[in-house]
């Protein structure tokens, strides 16, 4: 397969028949001029959109009608004669005059509803229309059919294609439109029982990936392949449809810029080919004149290398056909960048010895990972099928459940040295009747309460206020055995309900702590009762995230980085094994909510930041990049202690090793 480009970009058009004169003024000397201002080396451009236009001659679909050029083939050519690829889009889930055209394929509820995002069905058409409101379209009966010969179309249209591009798929996730239901009932499944139609949907979605790759293989054997929405951690049976993966994350509107780390990492560990995708708008897709500035960008973009993805930032081309040259200004300033920092940044190694064994519910890992990256604790993934032995703790979120094999490996790692940190319910079996491994309690049910409040004992307690301190959500009950109590749940006097009630939000505690605790420790397990980090996910309290960070350092006692950032700031410690060097990240930026919008504006500097990092081998020199300017640095054994003399926004520090 071809190597995946490191500097994209994601060209939307989805564009009215109401509007003249589309891509008349395309012109493909200000079309490479847009993409060498911004430094790209790859455009995903469109060959068909969510109004159902084709942007090239067409037989099997329609094109737009005040379209008279191939578009999409000029820019191909445009974009080739330039050295850069350009891949092509094609949009599924999402497609306005195919459901006008072919209403037995747009997806249905099971009570014959129609599915779509934002917007009504029955609107009139006189009505305000609000933003991303579309119908979904599923892959099945005519709908399917032709967009397998639209795809047919595209690879024999363009001989030197790098690749497909599939927008909005495995969306919805349940589907009750006439063509569904029959081939349930020709697979023997019960439209009325909800886990027959989750197995059907996962078996006409792999029939419509299936096929869509196996057109494409016949054409153009290398060329790159992406099924968009097959990214979700929690959705692994989508990982392996791909060529690659593109985690589409928007941080200033959703997700935020916590996300992408743990999604970067899973993907790495699975060996995959990733990239991180944002945008040059100030709010998301489909925005006409938006901006971001040329700080937020380049932030953005160091933050994905910084965990090793390519980068992919969405604009979206004005019907005219021009490209905006302001933004690629902008793109330019973050690729330039980019560029100089490329050799460090992929093809490395993880050092982190803290490995985050994930829930699959994203609140709860997305929680648990913020909470770290605002230490600076950096942590890789861990699996129970692969090997332990390399992590020195493990962390289990909130509702991790385990099989009885997995069970007993993570047992047998803990008898082996290795050290655990349990929440919620994470650890109990699927029953959820009692624990499989040994954290010296027995599991009693979940709270009768809807939140209640947490005294913390010494060392839980560092930094927190020492009285009982609210917790938004009710403890599992255990009960202890032989183990060490942390911390005590003190319980309200009564659930809020009309009938029994006190002030404003939550009923007050009572003076008698429960007789089941908040936190227990048994040798080298620790286990806190609250689902604490969905709840940090939700509400964000530094108390909460402190607790926590209070009982990882029971059992996690030698972090392989340490380093003086406050909590926005992000850390990442990795080794380059081919050039036999170790690489240290440090980024800084405080986003700021406005309105809809988390904006990065102002870029501080920070100064003199300390820095204590593990490594395998003699160190021989602490260069800063991409200044390369060395450093001074003192090791002493597997220790390595500098300080970083400035950093804003993105500092990068090589540590090289004496030649073997």
């Amino acid at each position: 397969m071809n190597k995946l480009a490191s500097r994209q970009v994601h060209l939307d058009f989805h564009t009215s028949e109401f509007i003249p004169g589309v891509g008349a003024k395309f012109d493909a000397g200000q079309f490479q001029d847009a993409l060498r201002a911004g430094h790209v080396n790859s455009i995903t451009i469109f060959a068909k959109c969510h109004h159902s236009w084709s942007y090239y001659p067409t037989k099997a679909g329609r094109m737009h009608p005040t379209l008279d050029v191939d578009l999409t083939g000029a820019m191909v050519d445009a974009a080739h004669a330039i050295g850069v690829k350009a891949p092509i889009y094609i949009t599924v889930g999402w497609s306005a005059g195919d459901a006008d055209d072919m209403p037995e394929c747009v997806a249905r509820q099971q009570d014959g509803g129609i599915q779509m995002i934002g917007g009504l069905p029955d609107a009139s058409p006189s009505d305000k229309r609000p933003i991303v409101s579309w119908k979904f379209m599923c892959p099945s009966g005519r709908y399917a059919e032709l967009i397998y010969a639209q795809t047919r179309e595209v690879c024999e249209r363009y001989p030197e294609l790098d690749g497909l591009f599939y927008d909005i798929c495995f969306q919805p996730p349940l589907c009750w439109c006439d063509n569904c239901v029959a081939g349930m009932k020709e697979q023997g499944l019960n439209p009325a029982v909800e886990q027959d139609v989750r197995s059907y949907q996962v078996l006409k979605w792999t029939r419509f990936t299936s096929t869509c790759t196996s057109i494409l293989r016949a054409y153009h054997r290398d060329a790159s392949i992406f099924f968009n929405g097959g990214a979700e951690l929690n959705h692994k049976e989508w990982h392996g449809v791909h060529t690659h993966i593109e985690m589409e994350d928007l941080p200033t509107t959703w997700g935020g810029y916590d996300k992408m780390p743990v999604r970067a990492k899973y993907f790495a560990a699975l060996g995959s080919s990733y990239l991180g995708m944002t945008g040059k708008f100030h709010t998301m897709w489909g925005e006409f004149g938006g901006f971001k500035s040329p700080e937020a960008l380049r932030y953005e973009v160091a933050s994905m290398m910084m965990y090793g993805a390519r980068c992919s930032i969405g604009d979206q081309m004005h019907p005219s056909g021009l490209m905006d040259m302001e933004t690629y200004r902008t793109i330019g300033e973050a690729y330039r960048y980019a560029e100089q920092i490329e050799e460090w940044c992929f093809d490395v190694e993880e050092t982190a010895t803290l490995g985050v064994i994930l829930s699959n519910r994203s609140e709860a890992d997305e929680g648990l990972t913020k909470m770290l990256l605002e230490c600076q604790l950096d942590f890789d993934i861990a699996d129970p099928e692969r090997a332990l032995d390399r992590f020195e703790t493990l962390i289990l979120p909130d509702s991790v459940v385990l099989n009885e094999e997995a069970a007993l490996r993570i047992q047998s790692y803990v008898d082996r040295g290795g050290s655990l940190l349990l929440t919620g319910t994470s650890g109990l079996n699927p029953g959820k009747t009692h624990f499989q491994l040994d954290v010296g309690a027995a599991y009693q049910g979940p709270s009768l309460y809807e939140n209640d409040y947490v005294l913390a004992g010494e060392p839980l307690n560092a930094g927190i206020v020492s009285s009982p301190f609210l917790f938004y959500e009710g403890a599992e009950q255990v009960s202890v055995k032989d183990a060490e109590v942390l911390a005590t749940i003190y319980e309200p006097y009564f659930n809020r309900t009309y009938g029994h009630y006190c002030s404003h939000q939550n009923t007050p505690y009572g003076m008698e702590p429960a007789d089941y605790p908040a936190a227990i420790r048994k040798g080298s397990i620790v286990y806190v009762a609250h689902p604490i980090c969905s709840m940090y996910f939700r509400h964000g309290a530094k108390y909460h995230r402190d607790y926590l960070i209070n009982a990882l350092k029971l059992v996690y006692r030698k972090p392989v980085m340490r380093v003086s950032l406050p909590s926005c700031g992000r850390a990442r410690f990795v080794y380059q094994r081919s050039q036999e060097r170790y690489i240290l990240h440090l980024t800084y930026a405080a986003p700021i909510q406005r309105g809809r919008t988390s904006v990065i504006e102002d870029m501080p500097p920070l100064h003199d930041i300390a820095a204590e990092l593990t490594v395998g081998s003699r160190v021989t020199r602490a260069t800063l990049i991409p200044q390369g300017e060395s450093i001074p640095f003192v090791q002493s054994g597997d220790t390595v202690k500098l300080t970083v003399p400035r950093v804003q926004g993105h500092q990068m520090v090589v540590l090289e090793e004496t030649r073997r």
